[in-house]
């Protein structure tokens, strides 16, 4: 049934393209699109800016005409070679390649979501990640350290977890965590979260993150949480960058989700 909902929506989109009016006024020029098709999928623009005349990004990415909303979904048991399911946003910069910015330099993420269906087991719905701060080391970094790869550990993920905003960080696992060993993923440990009071249910809420040197603030229509102290300075050493979207925490079959996106701002 749920399937048949969303292909009935697809159906509309794909009825009322040349209606520009109703589409959601969201710029994807700076953003790169993960979809969960068998292995990873990506586009970009320019090819991203045609996704409501692409029918294999609809599967997962489309515009609710109903609403004028961006809508990501994921779609029943399809599971990438990742952790879970998702369908998400990458920030990018103006030369196309992955952003990248420090606490120090600053960001903003503005945004209007709304959590759409999603499947309940044991009478409980899944987390849904809808955005997070990505991390990044940087070349000599990764040559310092000896890592594998250019990832660090996540500052910020952001989930509906059934109707309320909760916020997942990290801090030092030690706070004896000194030079070098404070780029190291091990070094950093999940704190022990934050639930925002109001519950936003399938309700339309406002979002925003706000970062600046040493301090990063998140918003839920009004009401802040406010990160900061030596943890927070230290993540200057790290480089960054935005994502959004619908990562679903559950891979159980019969698994589905979607959440709307009705504006997207993301200023530097």
């Amino acid at each position: 049934m749920k399937k048949i909902t969303h292909l009935l929506l697809l159906l509309i989109c794909t009825t009322f393209i040349g209606h520009a009016q109703k589409t959601p006024k969201i710029d994807l020029m700076l953003w790169k699109l993960t979809i969960p098709e068998g292995s990873v999928t990506t586009y970009k623009a320019p090819k991203i800016l045609d996704y409501a005349e692409n029918r294999e990004i609809q599967k997962f990415m489309f515009n609710d005409l109903t609403d004028r909303s961006l809508v990501f979904y994921v779609y029943p048991s399809i599971k990438s070679k990742r952790s879970f399911n998702k369908t998400d946003l990458k920030e990018q910069n103006s030369f196309g390649s992955d952003a990248s910015w420090s606490f120090k330099q600053g960001a903003k993420l503005k945004a209007s979501v709304k959590m759409g269906e999603i499947y309940k087991k044991n009478d409980v719905h899944p987390r849904v990640i809808f955005a997070q701060i990505g991390g990044r080391l940087k070349e000599d970094q990764v040559n310092l350290i000896g890592a594998k790869d250019k990832s660090a550990p996540s500052i910020l993920k952001v989930y509906w977890d059934n109707g309320y905003v909760k916020l997942r960080s990290k801090r030092l696992a030690d706070p004896s965590i000194t030079g070098v060993d404070i780029l190291k993923e091990d070094s950093w440990i999940d704190d022990d979260g934050y639930t925002f009071k109001k519950k936003v249910d399938f309700d339309k809420f406002n979002f925003q993150i706000e970062i600046t040197d040493g301090k990063m603030k998140v918003s839920v229509d009004g009401e802040d949480k406010v990160y900061s102290g030596g943890d927070y300075k230290l993540w200057n050493s790290f480089d960054n960058y935005f994502t959004v979207g619908c990562n679903l925490q559950g891979d159980e079959t019969g698994a589905y989700a979607n959440v709307k996106f009705y504006s997207l701002d993301v200023t530097h």
